[in-house]
């Protein structure tokens, strides 16, 4: 009897465990729909887990080195047989393999539970090499320069090529990290003819600056898309439930597929520096011209009067803010003014074209001549691979007058009244009070009862105005207040980054670092070039040449061998630039900055 007893509980037991076995296991498991699968099409992964869903998702992170995630989906379904409920999650990812070959799909996560690898065929596309015309969609890649030179210009070129309809498509950006890629022009769409088939070309064109010499890649750039593949619906449903004849078969609706295209890698070659660089920038071009124009005669100018010089600096090939800055020393019988340089990149369909405007105003203080030096600006030909030199040639201004005695006069001895000048766009505004009323003339005209009434009511409405704009300030002032605190603490992180990159001896680290601050003085404006470095930090210390010398010796180093690089001191070039980049920025209004006057009492 107990025996038998005991067999019963043995019997209860194991069913109970039976029973809650499927209820406390979770089954994950992971498929694809087809393998093995070509290099240029996408295929599905397909993940399932027969729990309920319970918020978490698949983690498709592990599979970003060998395929393109294109998109995920989601469904769960709930059946019920024999009075039993299950419920089916499944996750659909749609990838497109990055190589050939055999691929290992790795487990994917989902939550505390994982999938089995996967492995994977991947063959190489099923048309041969060369026979893009038989082709119904590709991409081709081109570029305007196997062998293009340190910050030269690379013109890449992508053309989606298709002789079927694209629904919807999206191209990627290329990625590479030895030179900066930007995006130029617009897309130009035109239909050509290719071995007697007719096909519609997209084409999107990069612009790439190296920063680095040697043998580079322009990796395989990706085209996801949907296309109509020409099968009938009647016939889907032919292939998915078995030959079935039925009124279906001559539907007209077609189905989409869903594909992807590479383009090919690109292989070219980075000229380094030539050896006779000899302390000159480096500023590789196509071509590069100097043009100026003067606002008046230089030869009748008065004593007091003012021209404007406009300096136009254009180089193809080149970005406008990679052009150098124009100096204009100061000379003796002229006071000197420059504005602020204004750069525009434009695009004429092959070339980048920088151009780089600088204004000097000029103001005559005493008669004479004075010779204005000849401009130089030295560039290297791509083309012809060869220094050349864009000039202006010395000019010779003439101020007429006669100075009053004892004194270095800024404005003619004729006028007799003051002048009051402004500069509006290109345009010199000369506004002159006339000189033939004299203060007796306007005290007869007007009443003194009436002047003075005036003048108390003037008065009031001032205090009036003073009082409100007072309280307006007061009730602005800590937004502001907030708003320079951040900056100054954006900032401050900025030099901090830059003390570290030097510190850390890497020329690369600093000149990133320096880019990044220089951008927070140009609020905000990219800032690509050392050139514009230099200018910022030579403003608020009188030791250019320090500053000139180390940011030059900083560009140098960053285009020699690994070797060199090691050796560059960045402690030194910090001391150097420490007390530039420190520096406070004086406190003075921003409209006195911009136009400084042109009269001095």
């Amino acid at each position: 009897m107990r025996i038998l007893r005991c067999l019963l509980v043995m019997v209860v037991c194991l069913g109970m465990m039976g029973l809650s076995t499927p209820v406390s296991a979770q089954t994950v498991r992971a498929y694809v729909d087809r393998n093995p699968v070509m290099a240029d099409e996408t295929f599905q992964l397909i993940v399932e887990t027969d729990q309920t869903a319970s918020g978490e998702s698949p983690e498709w992170d592990s599979l970003d080195a060998d395929f393109d995630v294109l998109g995920t989906t989601q469904s769960q379904q709930t059946s019920i047989i024999n009075m039993q409920t299950t419920s089916l999650v499944r996750w659909i990812a749609t990838l497109a393999p990055k190589r050939t070959g055999a691929v290992t799909i790795p487990p994917i996560a989902v939550g505390p539970h994982q999938t089995g690898p996967i492995q994977l065929m991947v063959n190489e596309p099923n048309h041969p090499s060369g026979a893009n015309e038989e082709r119904d969609i590709f991409l081709e890649a081109d570029v305007d320069s196997h062998f293009p030179h340190l910050q030269g210009q690379v013109l890449l070129t992508l053309r989606l090529v298709s002789a079927i309809s694209v629904q919807e498509g999206r191209l990627d950006e290329p990625e590479i990290d030895w030179g900066i890629v930007e995006r130029v022009g617009k897309d130009a769409s035109y239909e050509a003819t290719r071995s007697g088939r007719r096909y519609h070309i997209t084409e999107r064109r990069y612009v790439i600056t190296p920063q680095q010499s040697g043998a580079h890649v322009i990796p395989e750039v990706l085209f996801s898309g949907t296309v109509q593949d020409g099968r009938t619906r009647g016939r889907l449903f032919e292939e998915l439930f078995g030959n079935r004849s039925g009124s279906l078969g001559g539907n007209p609706f077609k189905t989409s597929q869903s594909i992807h295209r590479r383009s090919p890698k690109i292989e070219l070659t980075v000229k380094d520096l030539p050896p006779d660089l000899n302390g000159r920038f480096w500023l590789p071009a196509k071509a590069l011209t100097l043009t100026e124009t003067w606002s008046g005669d230089t030869d009748t100018l008065q004593i007091g009067d003012s021209l404007t010089r406009t300096i136009v600096m254009r180089a193809k090939g080149q970005r406008g803010e990679q052009l150098p800055e124009v100096t204009m020393p100061s000379q003796p019988i002229v006071k000197i003014y420059p504005d602020k340089a204004k750069t525009q990149t434009d695009f004429d369909g092959k070339w980048v074209v920088g151009s780089r405007e600088e204004k000097f105003v000029f103001v005559s203080t005493q008669p004479g001549t004075v010779t204005l030096p000849a401009i130089h600006v030295p560039w290297w030909n791509i083309e012809t691979s060869r220094w050349e030199e864009a000039n202006l040639p010395a000019k010779v201004l003439t101020v007429l007058g006669t100075a009053p005695p004892g004194s270095s006069a800024q404005v003619p001895t004729s006028v007799q009244a003051p002048s009051v000048t402004s500069i509006e766009g290109d345009h010199q505004v000369n506004a002159q009070m006339p000189a033939n009323i004299g203060i007796s003339d306007r005290a007869e005209q007007l009443p003194w009862t009436w002047i003075t009434g005036g003048c108390l009511l003037l008065w009031l409405v001032t205090l009036a105005g003073w009082w409100r704009e007072r309280q307006k300030r007061n009730g602005r002032s800590e937004e502001p207040a907030k708003k320079d605190d951040e900056k100054f603490e954006s900032e401050k992180k900025a030099i901090q980054v830059v003390k570290t990159a030097c510190f850390e001896q890497s020329a690369k680290k600093t000149r990133d670092a320096l880019l990044q601050w220089a951008s927070f003085k140009e609020e905000g404006r990219p800032c690509r070039s050392l050139r514009l470095v230099e200018r910022i930090l030579s403003q608020p210390i009188s030791d250019q040449n320090a500053i000139s010398e180390a940011i030059w010796n900083l560009d140098r180093t960053l285009y020699t061998n690994s070797t060199e690089q090691e050796t560059w001191d960045g402690r030194q070039f910090w001391e150097t630039v420490k007390p530039a980049i420190t520096a406070k920025a004086p406190k003075s209004h921003k409209h006195a900055k911009e136009l400084p006057p042109l009269y001095l009492h």
